[in-house]
């Protein structure tokens, strides 16, 4: 999605290209820094569908928290983005050097066809591989002037071809950079667009056959790209936009754990709408909510999610682990909740989860596994009062804490020492505070987690190389968690609205008593 605007330049410059054959003029050998991009195309992590790439910044500032918070700067962001400006520039440069009569108006139309983009994770989790796949559209006949120019230029080389099972597919290269290197296949009425040379090569500038396969099922089928999404519910003609995003990018790796969760979607048509896609047993089977746990966290956190955690399948990786005596995981039972609050930091929520009814926490599993968990090679001080107990690492502020049948960790003891207060009612809750429910999934309060917000992005801008973008938030980032903490809290709440593994989700407002 950050880099849509990169399909002007490669269409431009190489659609009818594609069909051009010279032999002798192949693309160099690409130079890898490293392994191949191990990124899986026959599944992308996260995908947009839209019948129009140039307007989907600006429907995303429908959305008035998006407008206030990120303002008209999102979509002037993509008009002055380095890479941007260097692809334009070569689009340029190339018209003017072979006398080709491309105007900038012809270039943006090009934005104004549907498409849909993949999205794969980097090595640090970040989704900035992508493919664009799109329709040849009714440009493509003024564009058969650039066949013979492209392929004489610099920048444009030919890099291979696939076989399709319809035929030779041609694989071109564009050098924008010596950073940054496109690739793109067409054939017939469909191009392909890929970010980076080694989502389809590999070291040895050899195209792996999986990769080959996702790209040629690309070309061939109609939404073969957004498959693994299951949008066939989605009607494309009422939805002008949707964005959906597996379970592994949102849930940071672990999605493993979650039962029956298996994605988030937005839809746009008019408006945006939230969707959570699940198993086919439903969200109330397979990832239900529990009103308990929000009568047990804290009030006025930043932000909660329920977590509908897989509790047999952690014990089984324990288990691999081979700690000695750790059965405590295999006793809980229905989802987690994390939140996280104001006064502490983003690498530090406050986890609560439920014991199975008749099966108390035993005194010797939950030793063994704050032994393990939290004494980083010290010891851990248990301490109890009533049914309460307590484990802190020394010299650790993490903590993991029983109260009836609750079972609470944190890496902030301050954060287990509130949450122990609120289960003994010596402290309000969020159900004091909001409505809660077995249908509340999650909960956002702007105020402390603008506060939050600020806090980690000034902590993390702590670097030699980040005195501009620490220039640009000292300048710029208070004015927006000002407007951030101006809205009230939003509860995300499940609704009966159904269609086929995607179910419906409201965001609703509430005011919080004084």
């Amino acid at each position: 999605m950050r880099r849509t605007w990169i399909i002007i330049g490669l269409l431009v410059v190489t659609t009818a290209s594609a069909a051009v054959y010279q032999k002798g003029r192949n693309w160099k050998e690409f130079h890898f820094t490293g392994t191949r991009l191990m990124a899986d195309l026959a599944h992308p992590d996260a995908l947009i569908r839209t019948v129009s790439l140039s307007k989907l910044p600006h429907d995303l500032l429908t959305v008035p928290i998006a407008r206030d918070v990120l303002t008209e700067d999102l979509a002037f962001y993509y008009e002055q983005n380095e890479d941007r400006l260097g692809l334009f520039g070569a689009v340029k440069r190339i018209a003017y050097e072979h006398h080709l009569d491309w105007s900038d108006r012809l270039l943006i139309n090009i934005l104004n066809e549907p498409a849909e983009v993949g999205l794969w994770r980097d090595g640090k989790g970040a989704l900035r591989h992508y493919a664009i796949v799109m329709h040849r559209n009714t440009l493509t006949r003024a564009l058969q002037a650039a066949a013979d120019v492209a392929l004489k230029d610099s920048q444009l080389k030919r890099a291979g071809e696939i076989d399709t099972g319809s035929g030779k597919a041609a694989v071109f290269a564009l050098e924008i950079n010596p950073r940054r290197t496109f690739l793109f296949v067409s054939q017939g009425e469909r191009i392909v667009l890929l970010s980076d040379p080694g989502m389809l090569f590999n070291t040895g500038n050899k195209i792996v056959p999986a990769a080959r396969a996702a790209v040629t099922g690309w070309l061939k089928t109609e939404g073969a790209l957004a498959q693994q999404f299951a949008l066939d519910g989605v009607n494309p003609e009422a939805v002008t936009h949707t964005l959906a995003v597996g379970t592994p990018t949102l849930a940071l790796g672990y999605g493993a754990f979650l039962k029956g969760f298996n994605g988030l979607r937005f839809d746009f048509g008019g408006s945006w709408s939230t969707s959570v896609r699940t198993s086919q047993k439903g969200l109330s089977d397979a990832m239900p909510g529990d009103a308990r746990l929000w009568r047990a966290a804290s009030a006025n956190p930043a932000a909660c999610i329920v977590l509908p955690v897989d509790w047999p399948a952690v014990q089984r990786v324990i288990d691999k682990a081979k700690p000695p005596g750790i059965a405590t995981f295999a006793m809980l039972d229905g989802p987690a909740l994390a939140c996280w609050y104001g006064e502490s930091t983003l690498y530090s929520p406050v986890f609560t989860a439920r014991i199975k009814k008749g099966q108390p926490a035993s005194s010797a599993s939950m030793q063994a596994l704050a032994d393990w968990s939290i004494a980083s090679g010290g010891t851990v001080d248990k301490g109890s009062v009533g049914n309460q107990m307590v484990w802190r690492g020394t010299g650790n502020t993490a903590a993991l804490a029983t109260l009836g049948d609750y079972v609470v960790f944190s890496p902030d003891g301050a954060l287990v020492d509130k949450a122990l207060d609120t289960i003994a009612r010596k402290y309000p809750s969020v159900a004091d505070q909001l409505p809660a429910s077995d249908t509340t999934l999650a909960l956002m309060m702007p105020p402390p987690l603008s506060k939050m917000a600020e806090q980690e992005i000034f902590k993390a801008l702590n670097g030699a190389a980040d005195a501009n973008l620490l220039a640009a938030a000292q300048t710029h980032l208070p004015a927006r968690m000002l407007a951030l903490a101006a809205y009230p809290p939003y509860r995300l709440e499940l609704t009966p609205q159904r269609k086929g593994e995607w179910q419906r989700v409201e965001w609703r407002t509430a005011v919080t008593p004084r």
